[in-house]
């Protein structure tokens, strides 16, 4: 998709947290970071020792558990992938994950989520 083709419906939020990104037919588990957070979607940092990204390819289903200071359990967020740009130069990969909100639970917890993390700056 062109740059100039894309838009976002939902504004993001720059965040640093922690969390596992778990494909749901394809059987991986890896550390992430997340850098960006919105209601429509993430971009997250990842990738083992190595650099590997094995299974993260563009429309797989995912599971995105996110460890934040403000909740007490991680907040799991079911999407999937929407891009992937592979890691070079001792950068991590990086991917972007489209949210499929289907428990209205999950989507009110990300929606303060987001409303307390405006207020930690």
């Amino acid at each position: 998709m062109a740059a100039r083709d894309h838009f976002r419906a939902h504004a993001r939020r720059r965040v640093d947290l922690d969390a596992t990104l778990r494909g749901r037919d394809v059987g991986f588990s890896l550390d992430a970071r997340v850098r960006d957070l919105g209601l429509g979607g993430a971009c997250v940092e990842i990738g083992d020792a190595q650099g590997g990204t094995v299974g993260v390819e563009r429309e797989v289903v995912v599971t995105l558990e996110v460890m934040a200071p403000t909740l007490w359990d991680p907040l799991i967020l079911a999407g999937r992938i929407a891009w992937v740009r592979r890691g070079a130069q001792g950068r991590p990969a990086r991917a972007g994950v489209r949210f499929d909100h289907r428990e209205p639970a999950a989507l009110y917890a990300l929606f303060q989520l987001l409303g307390a993390h405006m207020y930690d700056a």
